[in-house]
């Protein structure tokens, strides 16, 4: 049975006062629950239930429960056949799935229902990532590396700091302009974390090449809803960028990066929030199911899915913040000594009427 440990990248120290939330959390192996249950308690109302059928009694009776934690193997269903029968019941209510089990097996169900809340076990359970996960469901307040990282202080810089090291548990952040201070950055970033943790050069460019490309192709649209600084092919699902990009001033995005002893931080956000939960699910649903005829990922020429897919292979964790029509980050993180098999799904989407 997998651990119940804390994570190595979320050190809260004292927790805060009770927050309003009332949690129903459904466990079958009594330690886990316990373990979960006793930890949240000091800030939530948690009731808890070891099978699904009481479950459901529960959120019948109980319409004040604003969230489900639900581990995927339960004595008469799976998390996820619960997940989709409760909101029935409560059609908007937040759903968090916790499995031991690898993610990338449940993409079908995870796209179709729509679940953007899975917690891998993968022999290192943290309670601290659960209590993130649940705090910013409830508190609608998502965004934030220091959520994550709440020993990181923020500095601001520019091109002209660099080069120079990384000092250990700082958030550079620095506002992008052009696609020439895009490339310069990736350059200079990967080079010194290269030298500082011996990280993979090419890795650290793809990642900031991946989360800045949203914001500085995909996110800016005109008036039209047509793309600033990229053109839609007009026979192909392919687009083309601009040459020499000069970002208009309610464009520019901001990249923030630093190290946190074994983690690298890197992350964007960009001032238009246009990524969706749907599409990154669709994207990856592509990426992870095989077309029949080639044998090869559906999605292998999607312009832009390939990214998503490939983020999610590289890193210990990426998680997604959006509110739409305002604001989405992307959180990179990447651990120097412990690799991570089986990968979280974290998609925060706020939007409004």
């Amino acid at each position: 049975m997998s651990q119940i440990a804390s994570s190595p990248f979320l050190d809260f120290g004292v927790q805060g006062n009770r927050t309003t939330g009332k949690i129903l959390l459904v466990e079958d192996v009594e330690s886990i629950q316990l373990a979960i249950r006793d930890y949240l308690f000091s800030r939530y109302d948690v009731q808890v239930t070891n099978n699904a059928e009481s479950a459901l009694m529960t959120l019948a009776s109980n319409p004040d429960i604003d969230l489900l934690i639900t581990d995927i193997k339960l004595p008469e269903m799976n998390g996820f056949e619960l997940g989709r029968m409760a909101r029935k019941v409560r059609t908007n209510l937040p759903i968090v799935v916790i499995t031991s089990y690898d993610v990338n097996e449940f993409i079908d169900v995870i796209k179709e229902q729509g679940f953007s809340q899975i917690i891998t076990k993968h022999g290192r359970m943290s309670l601290k990532e659960i209590e993130v996960t649940v705090d910013k469901i409830l508190s609608q307040d998502i965004f934030g590396v220091q959520k994550y990282f709440p020993q990181m202080r923020e500095e601001s810089v520019n091109l002209r700091d660099f080069p120079r090291p990384f000092a250990n548990a700082t958030l550079y952040s620095t506002t992008v302009g052009s696609l020439y201070e895009r490339g310069n950055l990736s350059d200079k970033i990967a080079a010194q974390l290269k030298q500082q943790r011996r990280a993979p050069e090419a890795t650290i460019k793809l990642v900031l090449d991946e989360i800045t490309s949203n914001a500085l192709f995909r996110a800016p649209i005109n008036d039209l809803g047509e793309f600033k600084y990229q053109t839609k092919h007009s026979h192909q699902d392919i687009l083309l960028t601009h040459q020499d990009i000069v970002l208009d001033e309610e464009d520019r995005f901001t990249l923030q990066f630093g190290i946190c002893d074994d983690w690298i931080i890197l992350a964007c956000s960009d001032p238009h929030g246009r990524l969706t939960k749907k599409e990154i699910l669709f994207r990856l649903h592509r990426h992870l199911t095989l077309d029949p005829q080639t044998g090869l990922p559906t999605g292998l020429h999607d312009p832009h899915g390939r990214g998503i897919f490939l983020l999610r292979e590289q890193l210990s964790s990426v998680i997604f913040n959006i509110e739409r029509g305002r604001k989405t980050e992307v959180i990179c993180l990447y651990n120097t000594v412990a690799s991570q098999a089986y990968k979280n799904i974290s998609i925060y989407e706020i939007e409004h009427d």
